[in-house]
């Protein structure tokens, strides 16, 4: 059972090590949720300075497990498939057209996949209460600050006002860890309490997509609290498949586009304008989906009038472009083994993260990818909070946490 206050010890680096931990997660958990309503550059700020309290806290007084933590991901599967991705994404410098804006895009992805590890594998076996509770207080101060945020809006239209389709996001990405934290603790009242605010929320100032991600998580929740293993079965299967088989809706929707509608795709209102132009680069050149096009090829050839302005962004459409079919694969394999891996990380927690990873496929499918770093670092801290709700699960008897730190 973890404490909400812990005494002074004699050591002055123990000390030390919990005020910096307890500084690091209400940076990251206070922080990350509200940050695209503050700015859309906010998180970076968060988020470096959460880590960097973190890592610091955990060199001053080490975990114990350290050691064993990193070398079982060290033959995890989903290690490897997420090491093979960014080993073939990095190969692809060699024929990318934006081969410094792709190495600097690749950097910055690989260093916050290990600023998160490290921070993963250095955590204690237990988060104290009050360090726990900060994720589900953070999205509920998030859903404030979209409240004042939008009244803003509508006080003073021509104000220099934040994305809340951004802010909408951020509490998707961030609710189902949140609410994990609160099932560790067997506060289960409080996280139906927390979905249903969140869900209230979306609908009044969300866009569609965030809506639909939301509805996906909760329907994965609903059946993951039923059959967890059924459920990762279920969505492992559905996202490896849209991620294989992505090409084909693209491939097919201009004989669709005329025989349902008589009339060219690219002259259908929205959303098929970007599918138009999908369906164009797919039956073009079909032949370098094999290998793609390398790293950042896809924003930066929208960017510099490579491309047409209206490309698909989102991961599909990236993952194919950019890496081709080898990309497409491990992709679709790290979808399969994050999902099992989620399965055995405790009953009280494992329907929470495994809506999370399913809401945050939604997202990835539906409007975001991998060039948006602001979702990337939202998504490292929802895998900081989703470890700690797994590993601080009230009264729970379970193998060691080490084997079950979850990625999102």
């Amino acid at each position: 059972m973890a404490n909400s206050s812990d005494p002074l010890s004699d050591d002055p680096a123990v000390d030390a090590s919990r005020l910096l931990a307890r500084l690091g997660y209400v940076v990251l958990a206070l922080g990350a949720p509200c940050a695209e309503v503050m700015s859309s550059r906010a998180i970076f700020i968060f988020f470096p300075i959460g880590v960097a309290l973190l890592l610091t806290a955990s060199a001053l007084d080490p975990a114990p497990g350290f050691v064993d933590r990193v070398r079982w991901a060290a033959t995890a599967p989903l290690t490897w498939a997420v090491l093979g991705l960014l080993a073939w994404a990095g190969l692809s410098l060699a024929w990318t057209p934006f081969i410094s804006d792709g190495s600097q895009h690749l950097l910055k992805l690989s260093a916050t996949i290990l600023a998160t590890f490290i921070v993963i594998a250095g955590a204690r076996e237990h988060m104290r209460a009050t360090d726990l509770y900060m994720f589900p207080i953070g999205v509920l101060l998030a859903m404030i600050a979209i409240l004042v945020s939008a009244l803003a809006r509508r006080e003073y239209l021509d104000g220099d006002l934040p994305n809340l389709e951004h802010s909408g996001v951020a509490l998707v990405v961030l609710l189902f860890p949140a609410m994990g934290c609160l099932a560790a603790r067997g506060r289960n009242g409080l996280a139906r309490l927390l979905m249903i605010l969140a869900l209230a929320f979306i609908f009044a100032f969300g866009s569609p997509t965030t809506v639909i991600a939301l509805l996906v998580g909760f329907t994965a929740l609903s059946f993951a609290i039923s059959d967890a293993e059924r459920t990762v079965f279920d969505l492992g299967i559905a996202a490896a498949a849209v991620i294989l088989l992505a090409p084909i809706l693209p491939g097919i929707s201009p004989t669709l586009s005329h025989w349902f509608y008589h009339s060219k795709l690219s002259s259908l209102p929205e959303p098929f304008p970007p599918l138009a132009v999908a369906a164009d680069i797919v039956l073009h050149d079909p032949a370098r989906l094999l290998t793609g096009r390398g790293v950042d090829a896809a924003i930066k050839g929208m960017e510099t009038g490579l491309l047409p302005a209206r490309i698909p962004r989102v991961i599909p459409f990236e993952i194919w472009y950019e890496l081709g079919i080898v990309g497409a694969i491990l992709s679709a394999s790290a979808a399969w083994l994050g999902f099992q891996a989620l399965c055995r990380s405790g009953e009280r927690v494992a329907p929470y993260l495994i809506a999370a990873l399913a809401a945050n496929l939604a997202l990835g499918i539906l409007v975001m990818d991998f060039s948006q770093m602001w979702w990337i670092n939202l998504l490292a801290v929802s895998g900081i909070a989703a470890n700690g709700a797994v590993r601080s699960q009230y009264r729970t008897s379970r193998p060691p946490a080490y084997r079950h730190s979850p990625a999102l």
